[in-house]
């Protein structure tokens, strides 16, 4: 019967895509490039500072290092899902405002084929877009009036995730990902006097893309005495030329801000229109994401101690891609993170078979802002609580950090991110001899 109700549940969350697209997130550095982009796994992983590329654990959907999903037992069948939220401070030199989001973070099921050959299938965000900027100039022509820049911003790009991973032999695994990467953007900016009898002028653009991108991972893994084990994992990312198509429209219309009306309520409003002045376009847009390069490495006690590093490079300064009052430049991230679990066959104990976790990240991103290269880092920790059996798990992560700065004008973001996700492992292929 749980059989039955976790294929619904994924059936449903797969044919209703929508509810992977909502934005988590109101960051004024979205508007730049594609937005924020979430490679750190599910909640097991981001609990431990993200680290996935030499991450291997066989209870686990780790689909950022495809090989690792050869971890799996061959007869076991792992599903997972997730939700996420956030909550945020952003203060600049004159202003500060606070937001906070929940929406479904992602959807997962692994299974073997062969002894030696297993697949996982999924959705997850993989980057999120949402922004909301409000900005006042003095209009020189008249001392007493103000003229008003407004820019809104939501959107995202959703990803599907195919993944099939082998066992080259004892100590080797290879593994690779078919992605359909697809999504919008939705670009909304304004401009006005705050004065009767003016107009305010609107440019509304609608961005699509999709593509079709792969993943290749190896991970090399071995035992250093009957305790201790090593892994040592490599990732590639292949560059992504989105199919894009950006749709325009100019409306020079009514001041309706001075009546407290939203942009995107005037504009849903169809009635409202029929007083305006626009103008269409459609013509295509290049977006693109360069190639990335992630090495890793665990070590630790078998059962017991996980201790890992990550690393990322991904050069975003030869990229096409259209921006603003900004430069696209190399993105790295560093990342450390541990597991611990106190006894994990304890049988009077519950709290020693709980996985404890904890983690650090660095990320120097890809955005340059008035000769700023934004900034991202923060501390992490979480745990996992195990439900029936030592393999399946209710896992809590949170992150605390911080993005960006007030310096030369711009916003600095301080936020708390948390994540729960139910990890189900359960053993369906087993053929029974007796009945």
């Amino acid at each position: 019967m749980i059989k039955k109700y976790l294929l619904i549940i994924g059936i449903i969350a797969l044919t209703n895509l929508s509810l992977f697209s909502q934005s988590v997130t109101n960051s004024p550095y979205t508007r730049f490039g594609i937005g924020d982009i979430d490679r750190n796994g599910f909640n097991n992983s981001k609990a431990m500072g993200g680290i996935t590329t030499g991450l291997r654990k066989n209870n686990q959907i780790n689909y950022l290092n495809p090989a690792a999903i050869s971890a799996q037992d061959t007869m076991s069948f792992i599903f997972d899902i997730g939700l996420s939220g956030i909550f945020k401070n952003m203060e600049s030199n004159t202003a500060s405002a606070d937001f906070n989001d929940f929406a479904f973070d992602h959807l997962a099921f692994s299974f073997p084929i062969k002894r030696w050959w297993f697949t996982s299938l999924g959705v997850t965000p993989y980057s999120k877009i949402g922004y909301n900027i409000h900005q006042v100039e003095d209009y020189a022509p008249i001392d007493s009036v103000n003229i008003n820049y407004d820019y809104y911003g939501n959107g995202g790009i959703i990803q599907l995730f195919l993944t099939n991973s082998f066992k080259i032999n004892e100590n080797l695994s290879l593994g690779f990902n078919v992605n359909y990467l697809f999504g919008s953007k939705e670009q909304y900016n304004q401009v006005y006097l705050d004065t009767e009898n003016s107009f305010t002028t609107i440019i509304e653009d609608n961005i699509s893309m999709n593509k079709i991108t792969y993943d290749v991972g190896l991970q090399y893994y071995n035992d250093i005495s009957n305790k201790y084990f090593y892994v040592v994992g490599l990732n590639y990312s292949s560059k992504v030329d989105f199919n894009t198509t950006k749709k325009s429209n100019v409306f020079m219309a009514e001041n309706f801000n001075l009546y407290d009306i939203n942009v995107l309520d005037y504009i849903a409003n169809s009635a409202l229109l029929l007083d305006t002045i626009s103008s269409s376009t459609t013509n295509n847009y290049k977006i693109e994401i360069p190639a990335k390069y992630s090495i890793g490495f665990t070590t630790g006690i078998k059962d017991k101690l996980i201790l890992g590093f990550d690393y990322s490079y991904q050069d975003w300064s030869k990229v096409g891609i259209t921006t603003e009052n900004s430069n696209l430049v190399v993105d790295e991230n560093f990342k450390i993170g541990v597991e611990y679990i106190p006894n994990r066959r304890s049988i009077k104990d519950y709290y020693k078979r709980v996985n404890y976790r904890a983690g650090l990240y660095l990320n120097n991103s890809y955005i340059k802002i008035n000769d700023e290269q934004i900034k991202n880092y923060g501390i992490t920790f979480g745990l996992g609580f195990p439900i029936y059996n030592q393999r399946t798990s209710l896992n809590f992560s949170c992150t605390l950090g911080k993005r960006g700065t007030t310096n030369n004008s711009l916003i600095e973001e301080n936020y708390t991110a948390i994540g729960i996700n139910l990890t189900l492992y359960d053993f369906w292929f087993i053929k029974r001899k007796f009945q």
